[in-house]
């Protein structure tokens, strides 16, 4: 079974260059709610694009890098898979992909 640990980007779809990360792993289960904007499908994406390099929603991947700053999009995935854990950075403007375990 795969345990998310944390989920954290940068320069994705509408936010900065400030990293945001979000802990999935503080409780046995985690509940994201928010207003409409407030980033819930952003997070959603971002799990998809770390480990499939492509969004959930049906949006180009050059559009996922932040339209103002157009460059280093990242986006970094922590998670376990039974006791073996994994670390995944994918990126774009610089292309960067790199699986840790």
């Amino acid at each position: 079974m795969i345990v998310f640990k944390s989920v954290e980007w940068k320069n994705f779809l509408s936010t900065g260059n400030s990293p945001n990360k979000v802990l999935l792993n503080k409780t046995a289960t985690t509940l994201i709610i928010g207003k409409n904007g407030e980033g819930k499908s952003t997070i959603l994406d971002a799990l998809c694009f770390s480990l499939f390099g492509k969004p959930f929603r049906n949006i180009n991947k050059n559009q996922l890098v932040n339209s103002i700053n157009r460059k280093n999009c990242l986006v970094t995935i922590e998670f376990n898979i039974g006791p073996t854990e994994y670390k995944i950075v994918r990126g774009i403007r610089p292309n960067i992909f790199e699986i840790w375990q």
